[in-house]
């Protein structure tokens, strides 16, 4: 019998329930005929396209087509040739907030300070007492209708939060009554996102759309009944995604989930499992939570980044299974071990996908075509759903995954894939044995195992493949009796 291992990451917090890994591998479900439903694919690789400095990305963002990145300390241009250029410096350790009307780029050190790039006149620190005193510190910036708009949560200007507008085409001006304030909660500014040309003010449990309407005095008013009735509990998480924006997040009396903006209210993307791990988090780290995004090759990829672990919903795979679909995304650090993906940011310029890296000063070039992550492997790792036989004893006579094999890049590799069992429901694996995927150009290579044991309640497989090189899993059939 065929048994589904493409279904995704889901982990229960009681393992036989499901147990189910899937790092580093993206489930596809082909849009024709395939050999099986679904199958598993290799991700985007990252090769080096720069160094920027010696420390981690804080900002990426790119201004009439040329990328900008807040490494550290500093701000660098990054030209089409990986050249870095460093152009001045920017205070804090935090992540920023970035926007550009064309000319000048806008960058915020939430609750801290502010700057200005343009080409000709370099980096200048926004001093108009009104953005100083009256109007800031800033939390954070976007861009609409030629307006840098900033919002703050401890403004001398009012009582209540406040969000702010720059003076028309110009980010170094400000007017200290040029504010305004969302009307239908009290509650703080967590965020604010442009979405089909209207500005959403968004607080902790409910979110505003406001609409630019010319006015005499402050340009922007709120649109009646436009209110959704969830709030953003993750600033950073808040970001354009197929046709519309998600965010971490949730209404009164809701633990934080993460909610994609659909038909003027808000639909949950997130499984169980995954809003567990959310919630798992300290408040703060789930403050700290982002969302980067990009799409490749028939893929629309979510990143959700929580502080020790980072996951990927697939909108497209999703909407043919007529569920969400998430895989795990890890890393290697120096040492070897496995971490968090080590992207911060993602941008697209110069024809491809550049990523920022929170390990180092890399800026990195993300493409299919890549099998490694700056030059190391990829620990790929999936298990099944647990089998069973109501609680009857099952004896595995023979297994058999398909897989991409013949793909070695060198004639001396011959990569393989580990197998080892779990007869407790995930808790425990063991009986590791390992299996070849062939010798260069060697594509009817298979992967057989025999004698496969007995299992008296359940049984979880689970297979790892940790090699330089392009891998795929079509196919799991068991013969167990």
């Amino acid at each position: 019998m065929e048994i589904p291992i493409a279904s995704g990451f889901y982990e229960d917090e009681t393992k036989p329930i499901s147990a189910q890994e899937c790092a580093n591998w993206i489930p596809q479900l082909p849009q024709t005929e395939g050999l099986s439903r679904m199958q598993l694919k290799q991700p985007a690789g990252i090769s080096l396209f720069s160094t920027a400095g010696t420390k981690i990305c804080r900002g990426f963002h790119v201004m009439d087509s040329v990328a900008y990145s807040v490494n550290g300390t500093n701000l660098y241009s990054i030209a089409s040739d990986g050249t870095a250029t460093s152009l001045g410096t920017i205070s804090g350790t935090s992540r920023v907030s970035m926007a550009d009307n064309g000319v000048q780029l806008c960058i915020v050190v939430p609750g801290s300070t502010a700057y200005i790039y343009t080409v000709a006149g370099g980096l200048v620190t926004i001093t108009d007492t009104d953005f100083t005193t009256t109007l800031g510190p800033s939390d954070g910036v976007v861009f609409k209708d030629q307006y840098f708009i900033h919002w703050n949560n401890n403004s001398a200007a009012s009582t209540k939060p406040i969000f702010f507008i720059s003076n028309l085409s110009d980010g170094t001006a400000y007017d200290a009554l040029d504010f305004g304030t969302a009307e239908a909660d009290p509650d703080e500014i967590t965020a604010l996102h442009v979405h089909r040309n209207q500005l959403f003010v968004c607080g902790k449990e409910t979110i505003e759309p406001f609409q630019n309407v010319g006015g005499a005095d402050f340009p922007f008013r709120r649109i009646q009944g436009g209110l959704i009735p969830k709030g953003i509990q993750a600033t950073n998480s808040v970001t354009e995604y197929d046709s519309s924006f998600v965010f971490v997040g949730g209404g009164v009396n809701e633990k934080a989930a993460l909610w994609r903006f659909q038909g003027g209210g808000a639909a949950k993307i997130s499984t169980a499992s995954i809003d567990r791990l959310i919630q798992d988090q300290t408040a703060t780290r789930i403050e700290d939570v982002f969302c980067t995004t990009y799409s490749e090759r028939g893929g629309f990829y979510l990143n959700l980044h929580l502080f020790d672990r980072t996951f990927t919903y697939d909108s497209a795979t999703s909407a043919l299974a007529g569920r969400p679909i998430w895989h795990e995304r890890k890393s290697k650090d120096e040492f070897g071990q496995l971490i968090k993906w080590r992207v911060n940011h993602i941008v697209t310029a110069y024809g491809t996908l550049l990523v920022g890296d929170n390990q180092g000063a890399s800026i990195g070039e993300m493409s299919s075509d890549t099998y490694t992550e700056y030059g190391d492997s990829m620990n790929q790792v999936v298990s099944s759903m647990p089998l069973a036989n109501n609680g009857e004893t099952l004896t595995f006579s023979e297994m058999e995954l398909t897989c991409l094999t013949g793909t070695a890049a060198s004639d001396d590799e011959e990569p393989l894939v580990t197998r080892s069992i779990s007869n407790d429901g995930g808790y425990t694996f063991g009986n590791t044995t390992s299996r070849t995927l062939g010798k260069q150009g060697e594509y009817k290579k298979r992967q057989i195992w025999r004698k496969e044991g007995q299992s008296y309640r359940y049984r979880v497989y689970r297979f790892i493949m940790d090699s330089p090189t392009r891998t795929g899993i079509l196919k799991l059939e068991i013969d167990a009796r």
